[in-house]
């Protein structure tokens, strides 16, 4: 009887190795954010996915909106540079960049 519980635990330690450790909480009522890297969708903090400037997603469903500075502490100024998403919400705080020939 010993043996066999030794080996539940060989095996519980065993196979926690494989799959990695999930540290975000997607309880009902939680908020899951995620951001598009490569081709998968990621999930990540609120600091980090409020200044993500690629396609993001709260709770699977599309966010669109502004981006703001990674570590600022208030949202007063949002970031102007280029942005991954095309849509009219998304580009309204980004600035026109002129490149020289």
């Amino acid at each position: 009887m010993q043996d066999i519980e030794q080996l539940k635990n060989y095996l519980a330690d065993d196979l926690s190795l494989t799959t990695p450790v999930r540290k975000f909480n997607d309880s009902i009522g939680d908020v899951v954010y995620q951001v598009r890297l490569n081709e998968d969708w990621v999930e990540t903090t609120e600091s980090i996915f409020r200044s993500w400037t690629g396609l993001r997603r709260i709770n699977g469903e599309d966010h669109h909106g502004p981006v703001y500075n990674f570590g600022t502490s208030n949202e007063v100024v949002p970031y102007t540079g280029s942005r991954s998403c095309g849509c009219g919400v998304c580009q309204a705080s980004t600035e026109a960049k002129f490149k020289k020939n």
